[in-house]
């Protein structure tokens, strides 16, 4: 399955033939990714890739996620997906990440409002989530570029590191999705 964005950049659902891309893209932005995405330290080999996407495959398969690699011009550049796949309230939890060095192109918005279109169109989902910590500003400005309601903060929401962090939720409704269109 893919999600044509543009010209250049599609979201390709996650499988084996991504692994040693996600894995090599993780380590170069380790230090980068690591603030944020507790994971990365446990991220030693390609296989700790291959197992998450043998996961990620069946739960894909289960309609509780759908996981997506990031392909610019061709390249894995990034992971996006929907995550927490609530069927029965129609709610589910966009995540993301990017290389270190494809910040701030606007990527990932482009990503986002082509995931959202397949969230309410495809998935009949309700309410699409974004959750991302209150000091991890440059995943805050995401949801507010698009349009998203800050909800408020869940206080200690993730353990990061040894410490817990406060969690910024944003949300946004179907009934909002014609000016995402905009």
């Amino acid at each position: 399955m893919e999600i044509n964005i543009d010209e250049n950049i599609k979201l390709e659902l996650i499988n084996d033939t991504h692994s040693q891309a996600v894995f090599e893209i993780a380590n170069e932005s380790r230090n980068y990714l690591r603030e944020w995405l507790i994971w990365v330290d446990d991220m030693q080999s390609v296989e700790f890739i291959e197992n998450y996407i043998k996961g990620s495959k069946q739960r894909n398969s289960d309609g509780i996620e759908f996981a997506f690699v990031i392909i610019e011009n061709q390249k894995v550049v990034g992971r996006m997906g929907i995550y927490r796949i609530n069927t029965i309230n129609r709610i589910g939890e966009i995540g993301y990440w990017l290389a270190e060095n494809k910040q701030g192109k606007g990527i990932v918005t482009k990503c986002c409002k082509g995931l959202i279109n397949f969230c309410f169109n495809e998935l009949h989902l309700n309410r699409v989530e974004i959750i991302c910590g209150t000091e991890n500003y440059k995943s805050q400005v995401i949801p507010e570029r698009l349009g998203f309601t800050k909800e408020g903060i869940i206080r200690q929401g993730a353990l990061v590191h040894n410490k817990f962090i406060n969690l910024c939720l944003f949300s946004f409704l179907k009934s909002e999705h014609n000016q995402l269109l905009q």
